[in-house]
């Protein structure tokens, strides 16, 4: 698994925020003040999950992710995604709509790997789940699949908590081989997409979650054996 790497806030200089309008501006100084709370609430995020892979691998000997990626989005970001949406251009705005400022992909060998560090996050002190879309259970028309999951988290930086929330997107290794290289070709590419290659890629995304299943069924039949009881059964589906 691959450690967070801490990345330095951007340092804006005035003369970056003359091609915005008044209330853009206004809300990226805004922002800038309370970046530092987004930026700690996902290192005590990641700090976390990483606890729990080596908890996994002490108590079940096994280590259930391959490695995380971490980011914080940046002002330009924020600024095009509320205008995407349409949300009022304030910081309470940001606030109460934007809940990936603090983002993480948590990528796991197995799916019920997914599933297991999800009830363990769950059952942490100082974290909520606020929102959650299961895209495995129930993938994209695209054949997207994933857990997205928005935490609250409590950090403090003094006696009272602060929350903030931090998505999380699981994904197997082959799902999140498919996601990166269908994102690459959908908006990178200069060509349209045709029907067909919808249909291809879709094809493809069912192909790999097959793929993923048979791998996580030898793996526990190697390991464990036949045991519906074993954690790494997920409620979901059991695997045929």
């Amino acid at each position: 698994m691959s450690l967070y790497s801490k990345k330095e806030p951007q340092v804006y200089k005035l003369d970056a925020l003359k091609s915005y309008s008044e209330d853009e501006r206004k809300l990226i100084v805004e922002y800038l003040k309370i970046e530092k709370y987004y930026r700690y609430a996902l290192r005590e995020m990641n700090a976390i999950v990483e606890n729990l892979d080596d908890f996994c691998e002490n108590t079940f000997s096994h280590n259930p992710i391959h490695h995380i990626e971490s980011r914080i989005k940046t002002p330009e970001n924020i600024i095009e995604k509320i205008n995407r949406r349409g949300y009022p251009m304030t910081i309470d705005s940001l606030k109460t709509n934007i809940y990936d400022v603090s983002g993480m992909r948590v990528i796991c060998n197995y799916i019920n790997d997914i599933y297991q560090i999800i009830a363990l996050l769950s059952k942490q002190k100082d974290i909520k789940v606020r929102l959650k879309k299961d895209y495995i259970i129930s993938p994209k028309p695209s054949g997207y699949r994933s857990v997205h999951i928005v935490f609250d988290i409590s950090i403090y930086f003094g006696s009272e908590p602060i929350i903030i929330p931090v998505e999380i997107q699981f994904r197997t290794i082959a799902m999140d081989m498919w996601a990166s290289l269908e994102h690459e070709l959908r908006y990178k590419s200069n060509n349209e997409f045709t029907e067909y290659d919808k249909k291809c890629l879709k094809q493809y995304s069912d192909d790999l979650y097959e793929v993923d299943l048979n791998m996580q069924k030898i793996y526990i039949k190697k390991t464990t054996g036949d045991r519906d009881d074993d954690w790494l059964w997920f409620t979901c589906r059991k695997i045929p």
